[in-house]
């Protein structure tokens, strides 16, 4: 298979995504996130990074959900870790 015509693997941060034939590697191309890899001695493509943009979506922002509806409290009615629901107001 000749190199122009090969697969170009596609990573994000989290691992491989794809293997990209040229028509999606023009696609990839006007994405703001992507980024080409080349080799240095020749400037062949070797793989095409996508990078997070946008939504920060990985960042842990809070610990723990203030909005659960289950909770592990120990009250007169509910005995130690025993699973119970919240009361909403």
């Amino acid at each position: 298979m000749p190199a122009s015509t090969a697969p170009i693997p596609v990573f994000s941060e989290y691992g491989k995504v794809e293997m990209a034939d040229c028509a999606r590697v023009r696609q990839l191309g006007r994405a703001p996130n992507a980024q080409f890899v080349r080799r240095r001695k020749d400037g062949r493509l070797m793989r095409i990074m996508l990078h997070q943009y946008g939504d920060d979506f990985a960042m842990r922002s809070h610990h723990g959900n203030p909005q659960k509806d289950v909770t592990t409290a120990e009250t007169d009615f509910n005995p130690p870790h025993v699973w119970t629901f919240k009361k909403h107001r």
